[in-house]
């Protein structure tokens, strides 16, 4: 998927996909991702069991690839920054 994106591109929807996640999503995904932290680990730092690690990463996940394929906004068009 970012092979067919400018990275420019690529930016602006993962930081929109960061911004529709909620804080406990986003806090997940960052750990999973940047950090590699088990879900064992973040399950004891959030309070939550595994499971529920594992659904709140996925739904995040889900946010994020589906922000990647939607088109821009019309007047994002007109107006590219």
């Amino acid at each position: 998927m970012t092979d067919q994106l400018p990275p420019r591109v690529f930016r602006r929807r993962g930081r929109r996909a960061l911004r529709r996640m909620t804080d406990r999503q986003r806090a997940i995904f960052w750990a999973i991702r940047l950090e590699e932290i088990s879900y064992p680990e973040l399950a004891e730092r959030h309070g939550i069991s595994a499971d529920e690690v594992q659904a709140e990463f996925a739904a995040a996940l889900k946010i994020f690839l589906r922000t990647l394929r939607e088109p821009d906004p019309s007047w994002q068009r007109l107006w590219p920054w």
